[in-house]
């Protein structure tokens, strides 16, 4: 395997969003470390022919984030295949409708656990890979939420993982700068190319000054910013939402 000079590990990388967010960055040349838990063999299958087109080589790691274990025998994967990691976008989360009051402590626990842990331990193993690379600037970019800025009633243990997640990239940002640059996106609605989307509620459009929702093309088009020609800046939230939140 003739390695890329980049790589990129992609949490939860095989589907919806987080697939498109691997696809951008193979088009810039980043060879892929993908991360998939529960994406089914097909799909996984051409998520990965899917990024291989791109002319980068690509390696999939099965890991549940929201277990540590885990994560270190994913980082482990990449310390022993590439040497490196350049960039980590902490992309994988749960997202559901949860009514507050029926709210129990499992499910609180797998809103936490899977949206906010998996952001701080990974972001932990590969701040420990990108300490020691002779790279000026690596990057951590973290998919945050709307949902983390706004009251959302319906959604609060999601909300508050994402609240997490954005105190946790200015947090981070000041502790590992200036060789790390770490920033977060809060998309609001999106519309995912590689999914059916039947769980966006159309009636929301009307919140959207911009008169539709995002695209995938919306977020990825920031990410490759990032990733490639952002050298100063660190510790901040983009939010995504074509004015809704105004």
């Amino acid at each position: 395997m003739i390695l890329s000079e980049k790589v990129a590990l992609v949490t939860g990388g095989a589907r919806r969003l987080g697939k498109d967010i691997s696809l951008s960055l193979a088009e810039l040349g980043f060879d892929i470390i993908l991360n998939y838990n529960e994406s089914s063999k097909g799909i996984l299958e051409e998520t990965i022919f899917q990024i291989k087109e791109k002319g980068v080589n690509v390696t999939a790691v099965k890991c549940d984030v929201s277990k540590v274990i885990e994560i270190k025998k994913m980082f482990k994967v990449v310390q022993n295949n590439y040497k490196k990691l350049d960039l980590l976008v902490n992309s994988a989360a749960i997202f559901k409708h949860t009514d507050f009051l029926e709210t129990t402590e499992k499910n609180f626990e797998k809103f936490i656990n899977t949206n906010l842990k998996s952001a701080f331990f990974c972001t932990q193993e590969a701040a420990k890979i990108m300490l020691k690379s002779n790279e000026q600037y690596s990057r951590i970019i973290n998919i945050a939420s709307l949902g983390g800025i706004e009251n959302w009633t319906g959604y609060i243990p999601y909300s508050l993982s994402k609240i997490g997640v954005i105190k946790l990239t200015e947090l981070t940002a000041k502790r590992l700068a200036p060789k790390i640059l770490v920033n977060a996106i809060a998309p609001g609605t999106v519309m995912i190319n590689n999914d059916d989307n039947e769980n966006v509620n159309q009636e929301e459009i009307k919140k959207y000054p911009m008169d539709r929702f995002g695209k995938s093309n919306d977020i990825t088009s920031l990410i490759k910013y990032l990733a490639e020609d952002n050298s100063y800046i660190t510790g901040q939230t983009f939010v995504i939402d074509g004015g809704r939140s105004l």
